[in-house]
């Protein structure tokens, strides 16, 4: 009996004590278990949120719509994030715009947010992962961290964990990686549907003033000329080139038009007619007498020159010092581009141009000097200081197409800046591509003509820009293509050599000093025409399907963007060109495959369509 309560008692015993054990720690362990899982679900389901966001974030920025600046595109994509993120919930709460609150990268993060709410941090960062602010043309990460507040559901004195419970969760949105070069032609051809003006600039015994006649009024280069359908090297800027204006032929013009200066025809009676003080020792010139000498102007050579027929000892004299202003009826002294006025600079009339083109604008003495010092033509408006490049920039916005180009270019290069984490590289090209930032055409200096060069001289840019795989060179490639200081823009020099040009590139992708291992590579070669160069368009185009198929066993895309001035050119561009779809011939991009494609474009205007095109097809999230 004895033996059974002492059983009893052990038993009542063990019976508490598994009761103790039920209570004080299996139940805590059980419901800490439960909240341990049930916060595990919730820092999940925050994160799959937050990726959600920040993916949405990123497409938005990537899409890039047309017109935005950079700090439009990175709110545009903070705001699609936000919206993303409150259209999601976590566990039973649903978010919405009253429990989300977001800091939109102030640099100053949001901290514990209260229970059932959301704070979000938004944070731009460059590709070497450093903080950058709203608007930086730098930023390729769109990092947003989310932090949520929650309440526990078995939160006692029993299991004691707080009252609230704290989630966080941060998400990269990444722009896909890309290395990208740019083929940009800059050949003579790439200015030939700009209107111009023929003018004959010269002395008038008769009226004792300079005179100007219009030899050619209004038309384009290319119709004015009628040059080959590959176009002509006489250019609206410089260097002009004004002297390929005088060769006829099947290679020439079918219409030429005789500069003053050039030297066909053989024994030109007009040259020197483009201005009186000549080039040469005073005196030099066997048969001709001395020429008064004039002091050379400020902004070139040549001005305050008075024309070349004045003769500063015998006025009357139509013929002075041996030059004949009507030895050719189609001579020309000026090619001038008619160009709208700006502030209170006149450029209405087309004997402007001419005079601000020269520099004889500048002043009253200048523009005197310059007609002979004897009275101004009535026709110009009144002289002030900056006509001169107040005409040349005007010039540079008209020039077509390569005007119209340059501005593709460059709103492809933003395009794909604030759409992709993109490195450029940018080789121009016309004889010869580029070989450094600095490469200027090799050919001609002179401004005017290479038998003219008291119009002055320049650098005229043909620029490398490489590949580098610590920045992007965003900034670099759009000061070599518009110009910047005392660099000119990119405007039209020689022939085309598209084969040299895509070898550069090539090479660039190919180094792995320059290219980044995980980015994509792509090549963009833009041109009006098909190439003549190396050698001629034969041997020049199987050169350049050769660097084609060097491309394709390289897994590097060649992206073709063909502009056809001309109904002739277009059938040779399609099939020099294309990707065999939609009629184009199987030319470079199909050659260089890797789901390259052509776009084929007649205007001008519709360039920066064809590049927002190509960059469209570029663009993919990673």
């Amino acid at each position: 009996m004895q033996s059974y309560r002492l059983r009893r008692r052990k038993g009542m015993t063990t019976v508490a004590l598994i009761l103790v054990v039920a209570f004080f720690v299996i139940l805590p362990l059980g419901l800490l278990g439960f909240e341990f899982a049930r916060y595990t679900l919730l820092c999940n389901q925050l994160r799959s949120v937050t990726d959600a966001a920040t993916l949405s974030g990123t497409a938005a920025l990537a899409s890039s719509p047309p017109g935005y600046t950079y700090t439009q595109l990175h709110d545009l994509a903070m705001d699609v994030a936000i919206q993303t993120f409150e259209q999601n919930s976590v566990l039973t709460t649903s978010f919405g715009k009253k429990n989300v609150i977001a800091n939109r990268n102030t640099g100053k993060a949001l901290g514990t947010p209260a229970l059932n709410t959301a704070h979000l941090n938004f944070t731009l960062l460059d590709q070497n992962g450093k903080e950058v602010a709203n608007g930086s043309k730098d930023a390729v990460t769109l990092r947003l961290q989310a932090i949520y507040s929650d309440k526990p559901v078995f939160s006692s004195a029993i299991l004691n964990i707080g009252p609230i419970e704290t989630a966080s969760a941060v998400s990269d949105g990444g722009l896909p990686q890309l290395d990208l070069f740019l083929c940009f032609d800059v050949s003579g051809s790439m200015d030939d549907q700009t209107p111009i003006n023929l003018v004959k600039r010269y002395w008038n015994p008769g009226t004792n003033t300079v005179e100007y006649g219009l030899v050619s009024t209004g038309k384009s280069i290319y119709d004015t000329f009628k040059p080959v359908d590959t176009g002509t090297g006489l250019n609206a800027v410089p260097p002009q080139n004004l002297y390929y204006g005088a060769y006829g032929g099947a290679t020439g013009n079918a219409t030429p038009y005789i500069f003053s200066e050039s030297p066909y025809p053989a024994g030109n009676k007009m040259q020197f007619l483009r201005g009186n003080q000549f080039p040469y020792a005073a005196g030099s010139i066997p048969g001709l007498p001395a020429a008064t000498v004039y002091p050379p102007g400020a902004l070139v050579p040549e001005q305050g020159w008075p024309p070349g027929n004045y003769d500063p000892n015998n006025p009357l004299n139509l013929k002075g010092n041996g030059v004949d202003p009507n030895a050719q009826a189609n001579g020309f002294t000026d090619l001038v581009v008619p160009v709208p006025s700006v502030g209170t600079y006149d450029f209405s009339k087309y004997e402007t141009c001419v005079e601000a083109s020269r520099g004889n604008m500048e002043s009253d003495a200048i523009c005197l000097q310059s007609q002979g010092g004897k009275k101004i033509n009535p026709k110009l408006p009144p002289r002030q200081a900056g006509y001169y490049n107040a005409y040349w920039s005007q010039v540079e916005k008209v020039v077509d197409p390569i005007a119209a180009a340059r501005l593709a270019a460059t709103n492809f290069f933003y395009t794909m800046n604030v759409s992709s984490n993109a490195h450029f590289g940018l080789s121009a090209f016309s004889d010869a591509p580029g070989s450094s930032p600095t490469s200027a055409w090799a050919t001609t200096d002179a401004k005017c003509d290479p038998q003219w060069k008291a119009a002055g001289t320049a650098n005229f840019p043909v620029p490398l820009i490489a590949l580098d795989q610590s920045k992007s060179n965003f900034d670099e490639a759009n000061d070599a293509i518009n110009g910047k200081g005392v660099v000119l823009p990119l405007r039209p020099t020689g022939k085309t050599n598209i084969a040299d040009s895509l070898h550069s590139a090539i090479l660039e992708l190919t180094d792995k000093s320059k290219y980044r291992p995980r980015a994509k590579k792509a090549i963009i070669l833009f041109t009006d025409g098909v190439p003549n160069l190396p050698v001629d368009p034969a041997t020049a185009e199987a050169a350049a399907f050769k660097e084609a198929n060097l491309a394709n066993s390289k897994s590097i895309p060649i992206y073709t963007i063909g502009l056809s001035q001309n109904a002739v050119v277009k059938p040779k561009e399609d099939k020099f060109l294309g990707d065999n779809k939609g009629g184009s011939g199987k030319g470079i991009a199909y050659i260089s495959g890797n789901n390259a494609i052509y776009v084929a474009v007649t205007k001008s205007a519709d360039l920066n369509k064809a590049f927002q095109t190509i960059a469209r097809s570029l663009v993919v999230l990673q």
